[in-house]
């Protein structure tokens, strides 16, 4: 007893303490339930006397026991228990709800566990059918019953039974026409009347979810499916046009019951999607029901606001379920001779233009809309996939008209919310919408492919209506809704847009020209300059309106949409590099300015050196470093200043940081010999003016030829970033965005670096000793990669090349036991060694470094539970093994180290990596089987040794996977199978070999 009021203290502390108080308790609570005695406090914590939580946690705490340690009860209980179960469910049967459900789903348990007896569900159903439950109402028994009889299917999935489980699902296939019999048999009794009493709705839900739960069993036949159908859209029917309603809204259990009846629908359509061919006939008899029954319900709430809002959403979810299942019968109806197909398809079309074309504004106003997105996507797919023929042209063109009207319904439903309407919105609606539109954005490029250049008409004339629609009330400042959808549009398509010159992209530029936008919200002007930007491709291919486009931008540069212009620019200059040569200066004016005048985001100052970067590519040598000393010199100019002052506050931080990424993004953009396309081919050459650079493009420069003006960059200020890097060491971000710049200067310059390349590598290497940030390791792997084989950078790269090794060796030394606390460094560092060991191996011989530390620490970081350092290692060890053969300095480390790797693979394989994730340790298995064939055999008999590398797996498992291993030394594919399957055996599951 003493025990009993210790557990229900517990009980009430955990619902009525503190978080921290809750956690041990909690703790403790799960230890008592697991316990074996558990089978007995549970019935004395569930008496009326006690509390709801106290009698609650008893009922779980039986579920727990039956779900997980029914073998705990001995065969000559199992009658004692399934009486007491019955005496509490009538104990509990007129509430608390809470328990009563709890103890519905132990009696599914039970059931489920009592399987082997063939007549358990119908001894149990008829008990309940005939009131033999003493003193609970029928009404509350069938409630039960229904409550009972859905669970049992789900329960099947979680639980721990004897019975094996072929035979569970051999018993539930066959039971499940009587439990649907029975089911089915309710519902149309109780709907068959005049009207259904309040206290029958519970039991006509819990029946309704029956039918969706237990339709997966029986083996079945779809067509035999019919009588459960229009059972379900019966009460669908009936609960919406019982009777009137004074707010139009459904009473909660209307709701619920005519909600679970279309999930139930959904789950019988869905449970024979993998037979489409075969009940093409079914389903359009059945569509044909959905439509009858279910669209005068949405055209009831077709409508802004409606009350039953949810109603309609699963409505129309299961319209396109079934069209997910089963597209091709109802999409036969595009052209065919047989009119019933034909008006499916006809009816199923409309009724999702119309929801696509919800009256109100998504999602403040309406929910519905953005289901139909899907289906204009299926459509379309399974016209384009049909083999070319006549066919195919006769469906084509029957859909045309209505992907042409849905264009026109996408762009007036994806207006923005006006000013005025704005207090209607929060975050959350914002964001919906957000997401919306770029639905609408997809759904438009799908209505392309159908459409094709006919996509540009619709659009122009939805221009002229809206352009026109501005032009009623001059004085509206909220008129141009309708104009920056028509645009959004537009831009949406842009990339499926051709290089000819569409009259009605010229005139779409043309009126981006002239659109007011003083006059209008920013907005407008911010997806007008979006657009420019998306149609830069375009503008390439017909460049005579490339002027234009960059006046819009440049003015974009000084308004609020700053960030859109930026954007714009980058794209522009970057499609258009040659194109934009004539208009060069200006525009580099323009950006000059901009940067200058401080109104520019920190984000918007980056993006624009990429277009600064990207135009000075292209102009005179003189131009090219009159403009560099305008707009890079305040750059280092400011920095110089930090570091004078010797200033690490926070704001100077990040003004650092922000100086440096101007300076990365310039240099990622910034190459005078950099191709353009077609030129590698052609051999031209690059540059403009009385300059032009005398080699061709890509090509080695000619003595004499002009600098990279990222070399003379480099070199006027490389003292400066040393210092600067000296000022900052400690500092990862500084250091890291420092390391950035470098390598997209590294990336861009490639040989030409060689000038500086010993500074450079010096300022690396003091990084390397004191900060080995990712970037840093990034960057000296690159240098160790491009010069290593160059005599005179000999020396240079094995000294980063040891400093790189040392800084790793000695962090993850200190780390020992611990390594995830470095994660992100071991990752970095396998990363670089591995390409190391591919493209140039010769190093591990030629440098003095530990060849057996680097590989033994690889064996350890590949067991840490973070995944980047595992695949990392294990992806080293595979290449250091295949490279070692051909040097004997490799070769040594791995016939040394080879059963350690070996070991530590099994250790993975068996428990520690992600049981989603053990396909990878195939990789090491065939390059060692691969390279050490021998050896190999040897190091697999590790698997010899007692519960290795776990007690569940047994010697004959082994020894099979061990001869199947060895017997591979090519096929990848085979290999990972046998290491998931040997996975699964040492982690005591059951691999099927259907999943």
């Amino acid at each position: 007893m003493d025990e009993v009021q210790t557990i229900e203290a517990a009980v009430l502390s955990f619902y009525r303490g503190g978080s921290e108080q809750q956690k041990e308790t909690h703790k403790w609570l799960q230890q008592v339930q697991n316990s074996p005695q558990a089978w007995s406090f549970c019935w004395e914590l569930m008496q009326l006397n006690k509390s709801s939580e106290i009698q609650f946690f008893g009922a779980i705490t039986l579920n727990s026991k039956l779900r997980s340690d029914w073998a705990e009860v001995p065969k000559e209980a199992h009658h004692e228990l399934k009486q007491k179960l019955l005496e509490t469910i009538v104990l509990f049967g007129n509430g608390p709800k809470i328990v009563l459900n709890r103890l519905c789903i132990s009696l599914g348990l039970f059931i489920v566990h009592m399987l082997r007896h063939p007549t358990v569900i119908e001894e149990v159903t008829n008990m309940f059918l005939h009131e033999q439950l003493g003193s609970l109402s029928k009404v509350t028994q069938i409630e039960i019953l229904m409550a009972v009889l859905e669970g049992i299917p789900e329960e099947v999935k979680n639980i721990r039974t004897q019975i094996p489980r072929t035979v569970v699902c051999e018993e539930l296939n066959r039971n499940a026409e009587f439990v649907m019999q029975t089911v089915v048999t309710y519902l149309n009794e109780k709907l068959s009347r005049s009207a259904v009493e309040p206290h029958d709705m519970n039991g006509l839900i819990n029946a309704a979810k029956c039918t969706g739960t237990w339709v997966a069993h029986g083996n079945v036949h779809l067509n035999d499916r019919e009588g459960m159908i229009q059972t379900l859209l019966k009460a669908i029917h009936y609960c919406y046009w019982k009777e009137p309603k004074d707010d139009g809204c459904l009473m909660p259990e209307e709701n619920e019951l005519a909600e679970t009846a279309l999930k139930s629908l959904a789950n019988i359509i869905s449970s024979y999607a993998t037979q489409n061919a075969k009940y093409s006939f079914t389903v359009i008899n059945y569509m044909k029901l959905f439509l009858d029954v279910l669209v005068p319900i949405l055209d009831a709430e077709y409508k802004e606001n409606n009350d039953n809002e949810n109603l309609a959403l699963m409505i129309y979810a299961l319209f396109i379920s079934t069209l997910e299942c089963f597209s091709s019968a109802i999409f036969a109806g595009i052209v065919t001779d047989s009119e019933e197909v034909s008006k499916v398809y006809t009816r199923t079309v409309d009724m999702l233009i119309k929801c696509t074309d919800k009256p109100g504004t998504y999602p403040v106003d309406e929910s519905c809309s953005t289901y139909a997105m899907e289906f204009w996507y299926m459509l379309q797919e399974e016209v384009l996939s049909m083999d070319s023929g006549e066919h195919k042209k006769r469906c084509l063109e029957a859909i045309k008209p209505v992907y042409a009207h849905v264009v026109k319904v996408l762009v007036r439903k994806s207006q923005l919310p006006t000013e005025s309407s704005l207090h209607k919105w929060n975050d959350d609606d914002l964001e919906a919408f957000r997401c919306y539109r770029q639905d609408i954005g997809d759904t438009l490029l799908s209505c392309h492919d159908v459409l094709n250049d006919l996509m540009l008409d619709v659009l122009s004339e939805a221009l002229d209506e809206s352009i026109m629609y501005l032009s009623y009330d001059p004085q509206s400042t909220e008129s141009w809704t309708l104009l920056e959808a028509t645009i959004h549009a537009f831009c949406s398509i842009a990339q499926k847009i051709e290089y000819t010159e569409h009259q009605q992209i010229v005139k779409l530029l043309k009126v981006l020209n002239e659109i007011p936008y003083e006059k209008y919200s920013d907005k407008l002007f911010g997806m007008a300059l979006e657009t420019v930007g998306a149609y830069s491709e375009w503008i390439g291919d017909n460049p005579k309106y490339l002027p234009s486009a960059i006046t819009l931008l440049v003015k974009g540069l000084n308004s609020t949409k700053a960030s859109q212009a930026t954007l714009g620019l980058k794209d522009l200059t970057s499609e258009c590099q040659k194109e934009v040569i004539p208009y060069a200066l200006p525009l580099l004016d323009a950006c000059r300015t901009a940067l200058q005048e401080g109104h520019l985001k920190n984000a918007e100052m980056i993006r624009l050196m990429y277009t600064v970067g990207n135009i000075l590519s292209v102009i005179s040598y003189e131009n090219i470093i009159l403009y560099l000393d305008a707009m890079v010199s305040p750059c280092f100019e400011e920095l110089q200043v930090h570091v004078q002052n010797n200033d690490r506050t926070e704001p100077t931080k990040a003004r650092v940081v922000l100086r440096l990424e101007m300076i990365s993004k310039l240099f990622s953009s910034l190459n005078i010999r950099k191709p353009t396309e077609g030129d590698m081919d052609k051999g031209l050459v690059v540059g403009v003016g009385p300059h032009k650079l005398p080699f061709p493009a890509g090509g080695t420069p000619a003595p004499g030829a002009p600098v990279q003006p990222i070399l003379l960059i480099l070199e006027k200020t490389m003292g400066l970033l040393k210092s600067l890097c000296t000022l900052w060491i400690h500092d990862e971000t500084v250091i890291d965005t420092l390391c950035k710049a470098l390598q997209q200067a590294l990336t861009n310059l490639m040989d030409d670096i060689k000038p500086l390349l010993t500074e450079m590598c010096c300022l690396v290497l003091s990084i390397l000793n004191t900060n080995c940030v990712v970037s840093a390791a990034d960057i000296a792997g690159n240098f160790i990669l491009m010069f290593y084989k160059d005599q005179d950078c000999r020396q240079l790269m094995v000294q980063l090349f040891t400093a790189i090794m040392d800084y790793n060796f000695n962090q993850m030394e200190l780390n020992v036991g611990k390594l995830s606390r470095i994660a992100d460094l071991i990752e970095t560092f396998y990363a670089f060694n591995t390409r190391i060991s591919k493209k140039i191996p010769i190093c591990y011989s030629e440098v003095q470094i530990d060849c057996m530390k680097l590989v033994d620490y690889a064996t350890k970081c590949m067991m840490l539970p973070e995944t980047g350092p595992m695949k990392k290692s294990v992806a080293f060890i595979t290449m250091f093994v295949k490279e070692s053969t051909n040097h004997p300095v490799m070769m040594n480390v791995i016939l040394a180290q080879g059963e350690n790797i070996v070991r530590s693979t099994f250790l993975c394989i068996g428990g520690t990596a992600l049981r989603t994730q053990v396909e990878i340790f195939a990789d090491i298995f065939l390059a060692l089987n691969f390279r050490y064939p021998a050896e190999f055999i040897q190091w697999m008999k590790l698997l010899e040794v007692p519960n290795f590398p776990t007690a569940y797996v047994s010697a004959t498992d082994k020894e099979q996977f061990m001869r199947k291993i060895i017997k591979e030394r090519v096929n990848k594919r085979l290999v990972q199978d046998h290491v998931r399957k040997f996975a699964a055996l040492c982690r005591n599951i059951v691999e099927y070999e259907n999943k």
